[in-house]
């Protein structure tokens, strides 16, 4: 989806359904960030240095689609619990290969996003600020104290998250029990055929 049409209305749909579960909040940062993208690009046009111009065309693409990845992301942790989803992916017959890989990196997320909350607020104690603005006055510092940290914890919560699968039998080859029985009913009838309309649509305007 490479056209703007197209990538506007996307964000416009991801906008909605966050609206709809209440994550007010997160939507107008969310739009915000996309607004400002979304204007760089309208005005790449008066950037008179062309290697300047295809690097913020280049960035502002990527981060343009991983706007509207992270609002759908977050519509979907705000509205499925994780046992649910598994249940879901479970009853769908979706490989363990596929599966495994999700539901960690589905956990890990707002694991690292915890221990971020917590190292903020150990550094504001220690009153050594972390603020954006002191990232860009002085970066190195920002990475020793915040980045360098995180990315640490990362390393053990990546094995903290594997060594709890192990010992759940996530390599266990037979069918596992699902606790949480669903079927297929109306509604998700009806939601999977507008989805499928929309997303011809969205093909349609892509292509035409």
């Amino acid at each position: 989806m490479n056209k703007p049409l197209t990538g506007h209305l996307l964000c416009a749909l991801a906008a909605l359904f966050l609206i709809g579960c209440k994550a007010y909040k997160h939507c107008v940062c969310y739009l915000a960030f996309y607004a400002i993208i979304a204007l760089l690009m309208a005005c790449i046009e008066h950037v008179p240095n062309t290697t300047l111009m295809l690097m913020i065309i280049s960035l502002s693409y990527i981060v343009q689609k991983f706007v509207i990845l992270l609002m759908m992301g977050s519509f979907l942790v705000k509205t499925t619990p994780l046992p649910y989803l598994l249940a879901a992916m479970q009853t769908m017959r979706v490989p363990d290969m596929i599966l495994i890989p999700f539901m960690v990196a589905m956990r890990f997320f707002p694991t690292i996003r915890a221990d971020h909350r917590c190292l903020k607020e150990s550094l504001r104690i220690r009153r050594v600020s972390v603020s954006p603005v002191q990232f860009v006055l002085h970066p190195l510092r920002t990475s020793e104290y915040l980045i360098v940290p995180i990315l640490l914890r990362s390393t053990k919560t990546a094995d903290e998250l594997s060594a709890s699968a192990m010992v759940r039998g996530i390599e266990r080859s037979r069918q596992r029990t699902i606790l949480y029985p669903l079927h297929f009913g109306s509604l998700d009838a009806i939601t999977a055929l507008l989805t499928t309309l929309v997303i011809a649509a969205l093909f349609w305007l892509q292509f035409d």
